[in-house]
């Protein structure tokens, strides 16, 4: 039921359920559509990469031309006896086939779970190498904590790169 009244004039209009039902779900529908059209620029067609629309710095920002791979890490003998690292080795990628550039890698070693290598709150373990050719890779880079953790208990290895130059 509907019920409109304006002043001294009274209209009732029975409606079923469902179209009431309907009539909303397609009011919100609309405003949703409305809403991430604007958010997304009006197009979905847009180049990849973080646009914040109506900023001051409305700066598209390019993925950095770089990879990790390689991964491995020396083993040793820790003080309780268990086997477990401080060292993780790998090896930094450059994609871009035209020009030679730098990077900087960051890597936090998470082991076990909610332990992180640094510490929580300190800054993660960093090298920059140096200018790597076009589509040419540096192998050996190498990254140390301060802590040991167990092999056994290595959650997670999360790496950042960032293009220097």
């Amino acid at each position: 039921m509907f019920v409109f009244n304006y002043k001294q004039f009274v209209i009732v209009i029975n409606l079923p359920h469902y179209v009431l039902n309907n009539s909303i779900i397609a009011i919100i529908g609309v405003a949703v559509l409305v809403i991430s059209t604007i958010g997304f620029g009006a197009s979905l067609a847009t180049n990849t990469g973080i646009d914040r629309i109506g900023a001051s710095d409305n700066q598209v920002v390019a993925a950095a031309r770089g990879n990790v791979t390689g991964l491995g890490w020396t083993e040793e003998v820790n003080v309780d006896g268990n086997v477990a690292t401080k060292q993780i080795k790998f090896t930094v990628g450059n994609e871009d086939a035209t020009a030679a550039h730098s990077f900087q890698a960051c890597a936090v070693l998470e082991g076990p779970v909610g332990v992180f290598q640094p510490p929580l709150g300190s800054a993660p373990g960093c090298i920059v190498t140096s200018t790597i050719a076009a589509s040419d890779e540096l192998t050996l880079q190498s990254l140390n904590f301060t802590n040991t953790v167990p092999v056994s208990e290595i959650a997670n290895i999360s790496f950042s790169i960032e293009e220097l130059s």
